[in-house]
């Protein structure tokens, strides 16, 4: 480090966590590079960009304090490598600007070999998609360091590179000018990671590449039916990654052509993901937003299924007056669903009507098979108290549960 902090410790135990991450890697050479990228290979390629691409990069980055200083003319008095820090000692006698460099050069090369490491894992179609995940997320990790957190640390802490980079007192047109193109830069990384490298990470995880192509294409190519983006939005929401799937429905929300029937299909898959998320307020909204989108009189099953859910997410805010006016809406089938009733019956208990909402609990008790954790919350509610917590004897201690899971409400 710059200010000749001691961080041998430090460099001890990266050392250990890299030799270790490398023989796991040796163990499972074959299986990790072949085209099946299972769990375990997701695992250790993160292991790989934390553990064994940081030391390549800082390693550049100090060769990059080096080679500035070299080309302003400065003498190298001394070099430092330790994996994850290191130093570099020029000689006095530089002026302001030769200084701001020999700091930002460092920075540049280590932000720089990380960027382009991202852009080649994320256009590399050809590499296996084990090194595409390493190089993105090794990548990206190190313009995170290099740009955002080690500037952080080095302002705050009072050592290291940022303090000559940014000192408006000895290089103010400089720093002036690092400062606005470090933080267009962050803006625009930021706005690639959005758009587009968390979709591609997406299908080198899952390797649903061509069915994700497909989908984007027939959305493109069909901007007025919802039907692709919605289906885009369910590959994403089975495989965890929630907010593409909500980000999926919105930019198709957004689409000035899509109107009635079509529009409240959306709204409805919308809604639904915002309470699966309980995101209920987002969820009245979207489905209060499809309903816009119908004639008043509709009482088709997407309006009555958009007013299930108003009432299911005004439920869940506590509005129960409202949520039963919403209920009113809603006719069988529909309004025998479980989680219907569950809700519903919620609601009336809490304005007062205990023999109504007695009897939506036992519908649900009726519905659901013993076990059931949704048929554990009526059965609860009816006696007033809560679920107990569930049976985690075959988990470690750390991760055993000490109450009930909520009722699984995920929309209608």
């Amino acid at each position: 480090m710059p200010n000749g902090q001691d961080a041998t410790g430090v460099d001890v135990i990266f050392a250990i966590a890299l030799v270790g991450t490398l023989f796991m890697l040796a163990r499972r050479w074959r299986a990790f590079w072949d085209a099946d990228l299972t769990g375990d290979d997701r695992r250790l390629a993160t292991q790989c960009a934390v553990f064994v691409v940081p030391p390549v990069v800082v390693l550049l980055h100090e060769l990059g304090h080096v080679l500035g200083a070299r080309m302003v003319g400065g003498t190298v008095l001394g070099f430092h490598y330790g994996l994850v820090e290191g130093s570099v000692r020029v000689a006095g006698g530089l002026s302001d600007a030769a200084f701001w460099w020999v700091a930002l050069s460092g920075n540049v090369v280590g932000a720089g070999v990380g960027l382009a490491m991202g852009v080649a894992g994320a256009r590399g179609g050809g590499l296996p998609r084990a090194l595409r995940r390493v190089l993105i997320m090794g990548g990206l990790l190190q313009v995170a360091y290099q740009l955002v957190v080690y500037p952080l640390l080095s302002l705050s802490a009072r050592f290291g590179d940022w303090l000559a980079i940014y000192d408006f007192g000895a290089t103010p047109v400089l720093s002036t000018v690092t400062a606005m193109v470090h933080l267009a830069l962050l803006v625009a990384i930021w706005r690639w990671w959005r758009a587009s490298v968390r979709r591609t990470l997406f299908t080198i995880d899952h390797g649903q590449g061509d069915e994700v192509a497909r989908l984007e294409a027939a959305t493109v190519a069909t901007p007025q039916d919802p039907q692709a983006a919605m289906e885009l939005a369910v590959v994403y929401a089975r495989s965890g990654e929630m907010s593409l799937a909500r980000e999926t429905l919105d930019a198709a929300a957004k689409n000035p052509g899509l109107t009635g029937p079509g529009a409240a299909r959306l709204d409805l898959a919308r809604a639904r993901l915002a309470i699966i998320e309980d995101r209920w307020s987002q969820a009245y909204v979207a489905a209060q937003a499809g309903l816009a989108h119908l004639a008043p009189d509709d009482a088709g099953e997407v309006a009555q299924r958009l007013w299930a859910n108003v009432g299911l997410a005004l439920g869940l805010l506590g509005r129960a007056d409202q949520a039963l006016e919403a209920f009113g809406h809603v006719r069988p089938p529909i309004a025998d669903d479980p989680r219907v009733l569950y809700e519903r019956g919620r609601s009336r208990i809490a304005v007062g009507d205990r023999v109504g909402g007695h009897a939506d609990l036992y519908g649900v008790i009726d519905a659901r098979p013993e076990g059931d954790l949704l048929r554990q919350w009526a059965e609860a509610l009816l006696e007033g108290r809560e679920p107990a917590p569930p049976d985690d004897s075959d988990r470690p201690n750390y991760a055993r549960r000490t109450k009930a899971p909520p009722a699984p409400i995920a929309g209608v």
